[in-house]
């Protein structure tokens, strides 16, 4: 049978089995001592072994179930039996960890009726697994939200094109986060503002903004954040600089063949080319920047 990554860290894979309800993956911790969560005490004396089955991810669309062979300890120091903890499965739980949140995405695209159906999860396992995770995140998105009241959000507005001839959408992030905040099919002041107003829950709480030189976005966030720090996109500054560089050097016929050595870093150029960056420079002291 072929061996299958389990992608697991925390067991190591004592048997692998192909049966007719899917893949059978035996497994037990690497770990060989456990800390006593009574007292505190390590210990590595085994009072006894059991097994869990538990499911994991499909493999090759077919389901795949581990028996995890977990030990419980006797504490040494105060003799109470404890189960080894793992970071993969909850307590109690039939499921992965990453299973339950693959479900939960299922569910955040479908019904919870039909993962159940597609899946053959009991439609009332799954409705506390998908709840149990929603609650989670909704949390999780809370602590973000009160984390970045107290240091200043700090936003993003930007374009991208959505279709060829020039289509455009604006998008809003959270650039401390990485993550996007809503999306406008057009790039008016008007819709800027929409945007902004319905997906900030305070304007106290916007510190900067990342712009590009778009009028109307810079009209929209003056109208909302007045006291809000305007940063111009670096990618933006360095395209105007370029474009206005070149045109300033085909001015002067001379240095029609100069634009490497006007855009390149300084610290790129060889000793011969900076001494001729020097020279033209010197000459042309309108393409100093």
């Amino acid at each position: 049978m072929l061996s299958i990554p389990l992608g697991l860290p925390e067991f190591k894979v004592i048997k692998q089995e192909l049966l007719s309800y899917g893949y059978a993956i035996h497994v037990e911790k690497t770990e060989t001592q456990e800390r006593c969560p009574h007292c505190g005490f390590a210990t590595s004396s085994v009072h006894d072994r059991r097994t869990r089955k538990v499911r994991d991810l499909a493999i090759f669309h077919q389901p795949v179930y581990l028996f995890v062979k977990v030990k419980r300890y006797r504490c040494w120091n105060c003799s109470q039996v404890f189960s080894a903890s793992l970071e993969s499965i909850p307590p109690n739980q039939h499921y992965t960890n990453r299973f339950c949140e693959y479900l939960y995405e299922l569910c955040e695209g479908s019904t919870i009726q039909e993962v159940s159906r597609k899946h053959r999860i009991p439609y009332t396992t799954l409705e506390r697994i998908y709840y149990s995770i929603a609650s989670k995140k909704a949390k999780e998105r809370q602590t973000a939200i009160e984390a970045s009241s107290q240091e200043g959000m700090v936003l993003s507005l930007d374009e991208i094109a959505v279709k060829k001839g020039h289509q455009y959408e604006t998008v809003l992030m959270d650039a401390r986060a990485g993550s996007v905040m809503g999306m406008h099919a057009d790039r008016q002041c008007d819709s800027a503002i929409n945007l902004l107003s319905q997906n900030i829950l305070s304007k106290e709480m916007v510190q900067t903004v990342i712009l590009d030189m778009w009028e109307p976005y810079h009209k929209a966030v003056r109208a909302l954040f007045p006291s809000a720090s305007i940063v111009i996109d670096k990618y933006h500054v360095v395209q105007k600089v370029t474009q206005a560089l070149d045109q300033a050097r085909k001015e002067f016929s001379p240095l029609k063949k100069a634009r490497y050595l006007l855009l390149k870093g300084c610290e790129k150029l060889r000793k011969d080319q900076r001494l001729r960056l020097d020279d033209i420079l010197e000459e042309y002291p309108a393409l100093s920047i």
